[in-house]
């Protein structure tokens, strides 16, 4: 598994071990790269429309659906509507593991746990329907924090497992196929080297296809051209850089693979709906914080 890939931000903390993301945008638009983590991930559509790519594989999500992402699966998201809005539950498995063996530790949750196990990528209406109210009440608790409330979120959180029994959403495990690792490499790639002039020339030679191949192959299995992709992940690196430096919007578009500062600040508006400045100031304002 592609490390360059892994998701970095610490999520949830020890006493308190899963986070729900409220994910939309201000302007509509929401656009995650390919990345993967050690967390169980589930994504709950609440309005709009979602496109996903989860392993290989891509999903349009609508209102209701519900979708699993496994923990170390590749997977990334784009907004399709501007209204698209959902919920994403992270937290680790491990978690929710009992003190003393017994066979519901030994027997349903290790092989989730060691993933010799998986759960179904898209959950079928009829299991989606009757795990949301599990879902609605963690949200509700979660946002509430009354007294026991993560006492009952882990509770629901094992009833939501029992239902994924139960309905047979619990599949064996397979290796990654060879396709899955070109993707890794893929992708990995790109993400090392997006500050780079990156062509399909160039990436079509690095993993001996012709360019216009390489241009169809992308398309298919990551659901947007290769030049989308690239800005998305410029767009990324940028945000972190706004964040976490002072560096001037020069610097920015220099390190992160943009041929001058005004393309930079066009692109990053069009992706974002904020100008670079912009975007810094509304995240130092929200977390009371300054770039130092």
């Amino acid at each position: 598994m592609q490390q360059s890939l892994k998701e970095t931000r610490v999520q949830g903390t020890p006493m308190h071990p899963l986070k729900i993301y409220e994910m939309k945008e201000e302007n509509g638009k929401i656009d995650v790269p390919y990345h993967w983590q050690e967390t169980v991930e589930i994504l709950w559509i609440q309005t709009g429309t979602l496109s996903l790519m989860i392993r290989d594989e891509q999903f349009t999500g609508n209102p209701c659906d519900i979708f699993y992402v496994n923990p170390r699966e590749l997977h990334g998201m784009q907004s399709v509507t501007a209204d698209c809005t959902y919920l994403a539950f992270i937290f680790p498995i491990s978690w929710l593991q009992f003190v003393h063996a017994d066979e519901a530790a030994g027997k349903y949750l290790n092989p989730l746990i060691s993933q010799s196990a998986h759960i179904a990528t898209q959950l079928p209406r009829q299991t989606a329907v009757r795990v949301t109210p599990i879902l609605q009440e963690i949200f509700t608790l979660y946002k509430n924090e009354d007294i026991g409330a993560w006492l009952g979120i882990k509770a629901d959180l094992l009833r939501f497992y029992c239902d994924m029994y139960r309905d047979g959403m619990v599949r064996r495990s397979h290796e990654d196929s060879c396709q899955m690792s070109l993707l890794l490499d893929l992708s990995r790639f790109i993400q090392e080297h997006s500050s780079e002039n990156l062509t399909l020339k160039i990436l079509g030679e690095r993993f001996h296809m012709s360019p216009k191949y390489f241009s169809v192959y992308f398309q298919k299995h990551f659901a947007r051209n290769f030049t989308d992709y690239l800005t998305a992940v410029r767009i990324e690196h940028a945000k972190k850089l706004l964040l976490e430096t002072s560096f001037p919007m020069e610097l920015i578009a220099q390190q992160t693979g943009f041929s001058s500062s005004s393309y930079f600040i066009r692109t990053f508006h069009e992706s974002t709906g904020l100008t670079p400045r912009q975007f810094r100031l509304h995240m130092q304002v929200q977390s009371g914080s300054h770039v130092p």
